[in-house]
């Protein structure tokens, strides 16, 4: 009989601990740390309905919250024991994502400043921007102007706004005002070749030859293996009648690029000049070839028949 109740006193004593390891979890995990914050923009404006989200990759664990008008926002988290390392996102459209690590601390409450960075707007969505392209390929260079000059106010310095209002004061033949565009689209990104092309142009056309020669060389140092440099080059030289220049820059442009027509024209010019007249028509004909309804095929037909005579 009194083994028979020590055997109940044993079963209740286990009972009663599995009771209490339910009813007591391990406070080793269950270590909280509560996290303030507020998100703002760079002018410091509140930022509202930001998502936050802290994760811990080694345990799986994810707290997400949003920040309310005022850009504040109130999250409690498991820190763990030991302590775990967050990683802290912060996300909100149309703003860069914030990333960075947080590591809470057990019974410590702490404010966080986070601070999103505003993605900039695409110059190709701007509706000015948008009109001055649809102006300019209608030729109505003033009109552009002015519409790519209001999309300046929003996107200043920028330099495809900078190159296209340079190019459309060229069409209209407003050389100075240009030059003055095309050179500050330079300083902005000195690497592009459109820009020297643009602005060789203007100096060629003002008979400033030297600085068109020097712009277009510039062009060739940036790209040697685009054939409109070495054919923009050419033209300098021909005019300057430096015709061995003019020939290997034409040919030059020919061998990076057999099908650009132009520079088959202006080297069977350059043959007529030094007087090698088969090379001359060689030229032609194959520009003819290239473009036989060009407004220049009849100019080449002419110096083929007057070259063969």
């Amino acid at each position: 009989m009194w083994v028979k109740e020590l055997s109940k006193t044993k079963i209740f004593f286990v009972l009663t601990v599995l009771a209490l390891l339910i009813v007591f979890p391990d406070f080793s995990s269950a270590q909280t740390a509560v996290v303030r914050g507020i998100v703002i923009d760079r002018q410091g404006n509140p930022l509202e309905d930001a998502k936050i989200t802290f994760y811990d990759q080694t345990r799986g664990t994810k707290y997400t919250t949003r920040s309310n008008k005022k850009g504040e926002f109130i999250k409690m988290i498991n820190v763990g024991s030991p302590p775990s390392v967050y990683k802290l996102t912060v996300e909100l459209e149309d703003y860069f994502p914030f990333e960075s690590q947080y590591q809470g601390k057990w019974g410590v409450e702490e404010e966080l400043k986070i601070t999103l960075e505003k993605i900039p707007p695409k110059i190709e969505e701007d509706r000015d921007y948008a009109e001055g392209i649809n102006f300019f390929q209608q030729d109505k260079y003033k009109d552009a102007i002015e519409s790519f000059k209001k999309s300046m106010e929003r996107f200043p310095d920028n330099m495809d706004i900078l190159y296209n209002i340079g190019v459309s004061y060229l069409r209209d033949g407003n050389l100075d005002e240009a030059i003055n565009y095309l050179n500050k689209a330079t300083e902005l990104n000195p690497e592009v070749i459109e820009f020297y092309l643009a602005l060789g142009e203007c100096y060629f056309k003002k008979g400033e030859r030297e600085k068109a020669l020097e712009t277009f060389s510039r062009a060739v140092e940036i790209q040697p293996d685009n054939p409109k440099t070495h054919y923009n080059l050419g033209i300098v030289h021909y005019r300057d009648d430096r015709t061995e220049q003019a020939i290997q820059s034409f040919e030059t442009s020919i061998e990076l690029d057999p099908n650009f027509s132009s520079s088959y024209y202006q080297l069977g010019l350059a043959y007529t000049k030094t007087e090698d007249f088969k090379k001359a028509i060689k030229c032609f004909e194959e520009f003819l070839r290239l473009e036989p309804n060009s407004s220049d095929a009849n100019l080449a037909k002419e110096m083929i028949e007057k070259l063969k005579k």
